[in-house]
C-alpha cells in the first residue's frame, strides 16, 4: 500500500505544479475533487491521508490560474473539509467549488467578448455546464460570428449570457429533482452534493434570480436552503420558489424548437420501453435504461417550457403525465403507452402543429446530447451500449443534418459520416475508437466541432444563383451515374445493328417507375411509418449492388463473341432483353432517387422554388447532354474501338456500383468496415467514383475487375495460342 502511495505522489509530483492556463488549471479541480470523493468511501488510513493532501496541493498550485478570490476562498473550504474527511460536506463544498469556477470563467468570457476577443472568449467557454437535453451551441456560433466579423460584440455577449443563465437553470431543475431522488432513497452524501450543487447554482444566476424571486423571496430561498440540510421537505418549498422561474424569455423560434424536443423524447419513451419490458420483466436492459434517460431529458425540456406555456392547466397536466411515466417504469407496469400517447396528444395541442416536425431542428439539439451520452457509457467501460449509442446519434445525422449539408458543402457531409463510422487509418472514427475500446472524447469533441461548422454553413442564406448552383450539383451528381450506364449501353446496342428503338419503352419505364418508387417511398416514410436510417443505408446499398449484378451480366454478354459480328449480336440479343434494361433502368434511378428528394426538400426549406427549379432543370439537361454524347459518339468511332470505349465505361461504371453497394452496407451497419492506409483518401474519389479507403469495397471491387478482365484474357490467350498453332502449320 505504502508503495502505492509512494507512486502515485510520485506521478502526481511529475505533473506541473502550476497549470499554464485557467481552462486546464479547471480540468485539474475537477478531476481531483472527483477522485478525491471517491478516496473519502475508503477507510481511513495515513495513506489515504497522505494522497488527498498530495491533490489538494496539486489543485492549490492550479487555482491562481483564475486570479479570483471567490475560487481561492472556495478551494480553502473545500480542503479543510477534505482533509478533515467529511463525506457529505466535502461533497457539497466540491460543487460549490465548481460553480465558483465556472462564475469566474462566465465572467472572463462575457468581458473577452465585449472586448471583441473570441479566441480568448472561446478558451474560457471551455469551463461551463453543457445542456444535457439539447446540447446548444448558441454561445459558440456567437463567438464564432464575433471572430468572423459578422456580429457586434453586445449582440455576441448577450447570445453567450443567455445560453449559459439558461443551462444553470436546467441545471439547478435537475439537481433538484436529484435531491429529492437521493433523499428519498437515504443517500445522504449525494443529497449533500446535491443541495451544494443548488446553492452553487443560485449563486451563479445571481441577480437574474433574484430579480425574480425579489428580495423576500430570495430570503425565503435562503431559508429554505439552510432548513433542505437537515429536512429533505424544504426542497419542495425549493422547488415552489423556482417553478415559473426562467432567466431568458424564450422566443417563438425557441420555444417551437424545444417543444418538437420535448415531442421525440416523449415518444421515444414509449419506444424504448415498449421493447425494453414485457410483462413486468425487463428483457432488455439497454432499451428499458434509455427509456428512462429519454423521460428524464423531456422532464428538463418541459420545465424549460412550462413558463412560456399559456395554460397552466397543460402545463400541470404535462408535468402530471411525466412523473406518471417514471412512477410507471420504475415498477415496470404496463400501463406506460396511454400516457406516452395522451402527452403526446397534449404536447401537440399546447404548441401546435408544427411541433410534431422534427427534422434538422430537433438534430440539433439532440445529436450533441446524444455524442454526451455515447461518452459517458465510453467511460463506464459500457462498450456496447456506447456502439448503440453511436448508431442512434448517426440517424440524428443522417438525414437530418446531412440532408441539409449535402447540397452546400457535399465533402464536408462525407467526412462528417466517415467520423461516425471507421474514419480513416491514420484518424479512426467512432465505430473503430468503440470496437477497440479506446478513448472517444477528443473524436466526440472534433465531431462537435465540426458540427457547428456545418450549422453554419447550413444557416447561411444562400442567394438565388446559390441555390440554382446547388440544385444543378444535386441532379447532376446523383443522376450523372445512370444516365452513362443507361446511354453506354443503349449505344453499344445500337452501332451494333440492334433495334435500339425497341428498348426506350422499357427504359423509359423503368426510369419512370423508378422516379414513382422514389416519391413514394418518401411520402409514405414521410407520412405512414418511420424508415430508420440503416433500413434506408440498406436499401441504397443492395439496390446498388443489385445493379451491379446486371451490368456485369450485361457487359460480360456484349464483351463475349470474340468480335465475331454474328455471335456477337447472338449473344447480345440474349443478354439485352427489355426486362433486364428496363430493371437496370429502374435500378440505377431508384438507387439514389429517395436521397435525392431529401436533399430537394432540404434545399427548398431555405430557398425559393424558382431557382432550385432553374437549378434541377440546368443540371438534369448537363447530365442527358453528356448521355448523349455518348450516343452519338457511337456514329463517329469506328465500331471496334467504339465498343472497347463503351464496355471500358461500364466495367468502370460496375466498379463504381459495387463500391457504392458495399459502403452502403457498412452505413447499415450490416458488414464492418477496415480502413486502408495505402489507397488515397480524397473526397472527390468517393464521391465521384465510389472509391473509398476502405478493405472491403475494395476487395468486392477487385474481384469484379478480375470476373470482367478474366475472359477477356483468356480470349487473348486463346487467340495467340490458335494464331501460333496457325503459323506452325
Amino acid at each position: 500500500m505504502k508503495l502505492l502511495v509512494l507512486l502515485s505522489s510520485l506521478i502526481l509530483f511529475a505533473l506541473p505544479l502550476h497549470a499554464e492556463t485557467p481552462w486546464a488549471a479547471a480540468e485539474v479541480i475537477r478531476s481531483e475533487t472527483g477522485r478525491i470523493e471517491r478516496m473519502l468511501y475508503r477507510p481511513d488510513t495515513r495513506e489515504r491521508a497522505a494522497d488527498i493532501q498530495a491533490r489538494l496541493d496539486r489543485m492549490a498550485a492550479a487555482a491562481p490560474a483564475f486570479g479570483a478570490e471567490a475560487v481561492t476562498t472556495a478551494l480553502a473550504d473545500y480542503s479543510t473539509s477534505a482533509a478533515a474527511g467529511a463525506q457529505a460536506d466535502t461533497a457539497r463544498r466540491r460543487q460549490l467549488l465548481w460553480a465558483a469556477t465556472m462564475s469566474t470563467a462566465r465572467d472572463r468570457a462575457l468581458a473577452a467578448v465585449l472586448a471583441g476577443d473570441a479566441a480568448q472568449a472561446s478558451d474560457w467557454l471551455t469551463i461551463r455546464d453543457y445542456a444535457r437535453a439539447s446540447g446548444d451551441t448558441a454561445a459558440a456560433l456567437a463567438v464564432q460570428a464575433l471572430g468572423a466579423g459578422t456580429m457586434q460584440p453586445q449582440a455576441a455577449h448577450d447570445a453567450v449570457e443567455a445560453e449559459l443563465l439558461t443551462v444553470a437553470a436546467s441545471e439547478l431543475r435537475l439537481a433538484l429533482t436529484r435531491a429529492r431522488d437521493d433523499a428519498a432513497a437515504g443517500h445522504m452524501t449525494q443529497y449533500a452534493g446535491d443541495l451544494g450543487r443548488i446553492e452553487g447554482l443560485a449563486a451563479y444566476l445571481g441577480g437574474n434570480l433574484a430579480e425574480h424571486l425579489g428580495a423576500e423571496g430570495q430570503a425565503a430561498l435562503s431559508l429554505a436552503l439552510t432548513r433542505a440540510a437537515t429536512d429533505p421537505t424544504a426542497l419542495d418549498q425549493i422547488g415552489a420558489l423556482l417553478a415559473d422561474y426562467t432567466p431568458v424569455a424564450l422566443s417563438p423560434e425557441e420555444t417551437l424548437r424545444r417543444a418538437r424536443l420535448l415531442r421525440r423524447f416523449t415518444a421515444l419513451v414509449w419506444q424504448e420501453y415498449g421493447n425494453g419490458v414485457r410483462n413486468g420483466q425487463i428483457t432488455q436492459p439497454l432499451e428499458y435504461h434509455e427509456a428512462r434517460l429519454f423521460r428524464d431529458r423531456a422532464a428538463i425540456i418541459l420545465a424549460d417550457l412550462v413558463p412560456q406555456m399559456a395554460d397552466p392547466a397543460q402545463a400541470a397536466k404535462l408535468v402530471a403525465l411525466l412523473t406518471a411515466m417514471k412512477t410507471g417504469m420504475e415498477a415496470r407496469s404496463d400501463g406506460i403507452e396511454p400516457l406516452v400517447n395522451e402527452a403526446l396528444a397534449l404536447i401537440d395541442t399546447a404548441f401546435g402543429a408544427e411541433v410534431a416536425q422534427g427534422g434538422y431542428a430537433a438534430a440539433i439539439d439532440a445529436l450533441p446530447a446524444t455524442l454526451d451520452e455515447l461518452q459517458l457509457m465510453a467511460q463506464a467501460g459500457d462498450w456496447a451500449g456506447a456502439d448503440l449509442k453511436r448508431l442512434e446519434a448517426y440517424s440524428w445525422f443522417d438525414p437530418d443534418f446531412e440532408q441539409q449539408l449535402v447540397p452546400r458543402a457535399p465533402s464536408m457531409a462525407l467526412r462528417l459520416e466517415r467520423r461516425f463510422w471507421e474514419g480513416s487509418a491514420s484518424h479512426p472514427g467512432l465505430g473503430t475508437l468503440i470496437a477497440k475500446q479506446q478513448p472517444v472524447a477528443d473524436e466526440i469533441a472534433a465531431i462537435k466541432s465540426d458540427l457547428i461548422e456545418a450549422r453554419t454553413r447550413i444557416e447561411t442564406p444562400v442567394s438565388s444563383l446559390g441555390a440554382a448552383l446547388q440544385s444543378a450539383g444535386i441532379v447532376f451528381r446523383e443522376g450523372l451515374e445512370a444516365v452513362l450506364i443507361i446511354a453506354a449501353l443503349l449505344a453499344a446496342m445500337r452501332a451494333e445493328g440492334l433495334a435500339a428503338a425497341r428498348f426506350r419503352r422499357p427504359v423509359a419505364a423503368g426510369v419512370g417507375l423508378a422516379l414513382v418508387a422514389s416519391f413514394a417511398l418518401w411520402a409514405a416514410a414521410r407520412w405512414l411509418f418511420s424508415l430508420p436510417t440503416l433500413a434506408r443505408e440498406a436499401i441504397e446499398g443492395w439496390t446498388a449492388l443489385l445493379a451491379a449484378g446486371v451490368l456485369v451480366w450485361m457487359v460480360l454478354g456484349l464483351a463475349a463473341g470474340g468480335g465475331h459480328v454474328a455471335a456477337f449480336r447472338a449473344r447480345l440479343a440474349g443478354v439485352t432483353t427489355p426486362w433486364t434494361v428496363a430493371m437496370l433502368a429502374f435500378l440505377v434511378v431508384f438507387r439514389e432517387g429517395f436521397e435525392t428528394v431529401l436533399f430537394y426538400e432540404a434545399l427548398l426549406t431555405s430557398s425559393a422554388p424558382a431557382p432550385v427549379i432553374g437549378g434541377l432543370i440546368g443540371g438534369g439537361a448537363a447530365a442527358l447532354a453528356v448521355g448523349w454524347l455518348v450516343l452519338a459518339s457511337g456514329r463517329k468511332l469506328p465500331l471496334r474501338l467504339f465498343f472497347r470505349v463503351t464496355s471500358v465505361l461500364l466495367a468502370a461504371l460496375s466498379v463504381m456500383l459495387v463500391g457504392a453497394g458495399i459502403r452502403g452496407l457498412q452505413t447499415a451497419a450490416l458488414i464492418g468496415a477496415t480502413p486502408v492506409a495505402w489507397f488515397p483518401d480524397h473526397d472527390w474519389l468517393q464521391l465521384w467514383f465510389g472509391l473509398y479507403p476502405l478493405a472491403e469495397p475494395l476487395a468486392a471491387q477487385a474481384l469484379v475487375l478480375v470476373v470482367l478482365t478474366l475472359p477477356w484474357l483468356l480470349r487473348r490467350r486463346a487467340g495467340a495460342a490458335a494464331a501460333l498453332t496457325a503459323k506452325r502449320g
